[in-house]
């Protein structure tokens, strides 16, 4: 079975680093990943990005425009004959005030951490998607915004 989900993810940077969440799962996988989540019925693409930003940051975000868009799938980690496949929506956002990163009242249930993350560790780090290093090369908005295609 294929399951599509539009995904609405916000980057949010300080220049040098992009906040990230940390995810753990039962198998022993440390993932780092864009907070966001899966858009839901009746709720714009921005909408999804503010509402995500409350639940797994405590943080309240303005979106500034989109970045790109791009798509990957990947097997269920509960059911390996679904395949789960995202068609993600990054933003570029910020913060609306001063914020250190803290756990937020809803986080996604592998969420263990928010951090900080150096733009020159990306590549260090194990991403979902494995080509969020190349995503978030640049901070800036594309005129105009741009399809990535498929990247896993």
């Amino acid at each position: 079975m294929n399951i599509v989900t539009n995904i609405a993810k916000a980057t949010i940077t300080d220049g040098q680093n992009v906040l990230m969440l940390m995810k753990e799962y039962d198998n022993g996988d440390t993932l780092y990943t864009l907070p966001g989540g899966r858009q839901a019925p009746g709720e714009t693409l921005e909408e999804t990005v503010m509402r995500c930003a409350r639940e797994e940051l405590s943080a309240s975000v303005n979106v500034l425009g989109l970045l790109g868009v791009y798509e990957h799938s990947h097997p269920a980690r509960n059911d390996p004959d679904t395949i789960q496949y995202h068609v993600e929506f990054a933003f570029l956002c910020e913060l609306t005030e001063p914020y250190d990163p803290v756990m937020g009242q809803s986080p996604d249930p592998h969420q263990v951490s928010v951090e900080w993350v150096p733009r020159q560790s990306l590549a260090k780090l194990s991403l979902h998607p494995e080509e969020l290093n190349e995503i978030l090369k640049s901070f800036k908005l594309p005129e105009p915004p741009v399809y990535l295609g498929g990247v896993s």
